[in-house]
């Protein structure tokens, strides 16, 4: 939700947020879990304990179709593959040999150039509103056939780490499931349609972290999913207070942040299960999930991965490198080399997983660097790139917390940022931050990379005791 579709649910009783929350719910199910997604489904389990060669020729014809839809209905790539010369019937030859071929799509041209870069012949079923780590909002629009192949290949993840369709789960993201005022439970909404109760992940407070456990001991998931931020906030809480846990979860997944090491060992130690992470993101970038065996899988039927060194130069084993991905998850707004500005680590030369999955493994997730941020009215507050949705004029932003009480952010607009938008995006930040906390908004004309290379869309300059 955004915009005033978010300030109409942020702004009823509870009681009406339970019903329109569960209208949405049973809507999505509809759109997503049809027959195609079944068909979906079935091939993608199977593609999972496939050979490498039956699974690299089925990944070639979906990257002709992608490009062959591209080349004949995209008014961005038409114009950029017969620049090049490449014809529909080298596309169908030698879908590889053309990819190598294509320009990358950078970040800029993905978020200002959407409306070239679609898919003419496919119909809109949805349009989204994706953040991004840069902090600057974009528009994703999406068919149906890919709303049933991504959801498709998320929940094959699940059937590979044993969690079954419609099992009890609990969801932390950074959607405003409750009032961000509220202080007092329910801090959640229950999906009746999806057997999923979603959690809010903006009162993770000292006093507030009770009625959490309680509510998870109440709800018995067997997954737990979202940020690992959040997670880790809960976590930390139960192991520090010697909680006992009345539920035995068969997994955690997390995603959308970058999985630290001490969160894993946290969450583990807290719950008594493992902890799986994955990569995907709301943009329609292809798969990385962890197997059983804690090993990350490029899910080479999602798309095509490409990894450039910091030379710019394809990288080696062992190296860290920036991922440039070719989409299967979405059609209708192509993703073709598109760079997405996250890093991984490759692993090292000749390393196989013995899990029964042939395709290739890399050997750590890196990018999505953004920090835990911390005040005394919210508590810990992870991701803060949803405070940008559905506001317009923001290039970039940046949010620096240099104390509890102060919050600094800089912002590269353009000429749609006027004051409404500057009201409404304050209003964000509060809403997830507190009233309570002094907010400098600086209009900048760039804003610097941290010493890594990396845009650190949130910076905390100040220790944490977790």
């Amino acid at each position: 939700m955004g915009g005033i579709k978010e300030k109409i649910y942020n702004s009823i009783p509870y009681p009406f947020k339970f019903i329109l929350l569960n209208i949405k719910g049973y809507l999505n199910t509809k759109q997503r879990y049809n027959k195609e997604f079944e068909s979906f489904l079935s091939e993608h389990i199977a593609l999972w304990n496939a050979d490498l060669e039956t699974v690299t020729n089925f990944q070639k014809r979906k990257l002709a179709i992608l490009l062959s839809e591209a080349f004949e209905y995209s008014d961005w790539y038409a114009p950029i593959m017969k620049e090049l010369d490449i014809t529909l019937n080298d596309i169908q030859e030698n879908p590889i040999g053309v990819l190598k071929k294509m320009p990358d799509l950078k970040k800029t041209e993905r978020k200002n150039k959407v409306d070239l870069i679609v898919n003419k012949k496919r119909k809109t079923a949805m349009i989204g509103h994706t953040s991004g780590t840069s902090g600057s909002p974009t528009i994703d629009y999406i068919d149906v056939e890919s709303i049933n192949a991504s959801f498709a290949v998320w929940k094959r993840f699940h059937h590979v780490i044993g969690i079954s369709p419609k099992s009890r789960q609990v969801r932390f993201s950074g959607r405003l499931i409750v009032d961000t005022k509220t202080k007092k439970p329910p801090f959640w909404v229950y999906n009746y349609f999806e057997n999923q109760m979603l959690m809010s992940a903006y009162h993770l407070t000292d006093v507030n972290l009770k009625h959490y456990v309680r509510k998870l001991n109440k709800f018995k998931p067997e997954l737990i999913d979202g940020y690992p931020s959040a997670i880790y906030i809960i976590s930390k809480y139960i192991n520090k207070n010697n909680i006992a846990i009345s539920f035995a979860p068969k997994a955690i997944a997390v995603t959308a942040e970058t999985l630290y090491d001490y969160q894993r060992l946290e969450i583990e130690k807290a719950f008594g299960c493992h902890v799986y992470n994955q990569y995907a993101s709301s943009e329609g970038s292809p798969f990385i999930t962890e197997c059983i065996n804690g090993n990350l899988h490029l899910n080479l039927d999602s798309g095509v991965f490409e990894f450039i060194n910091t030379e710019g130069k394809p990288a080696q084993s062992g190296e860290i490198a920036k991922l440039v991905v070719t989409s299967f998850i979405n059609y209708k707004t192509p993703l073709i080399r598109y760079n997405i500005e996250d890093t991984v680590e490759l692993s090292e030369e000749g390393k196989k997983c013995d899990c029964g999955c042939a395709m290739p493994i890399i050997e750590k997730l890196i990018g999505r660097e953004d920090d835990i941020l911390w005040t005394e009215e919210k508590g810990y507050v992870g991701r803060m790139d949803t405070a940008y949705k559905g506001i317009e004029g923001i290039v970039k932003g940046q949010i620096i917390q240099d104390s509890p009480q102060v919050i600094i952010v800089n912002l590269i607009i353009d000429n749609k940022f006027d004051k409404k938008m500057k009201d409404n995006f304050l209003n964000n930040l509060k809403a997830r931050l507190g009233e309570n906390v002094e907010y400098q908004i600086n209009i900048v004309d760039d804003i610097l990379l941290g010493a890594n290379g990396k845009f650190d869309a949130v910076k905390r300059n100040f220790k944490l005791d977790f």
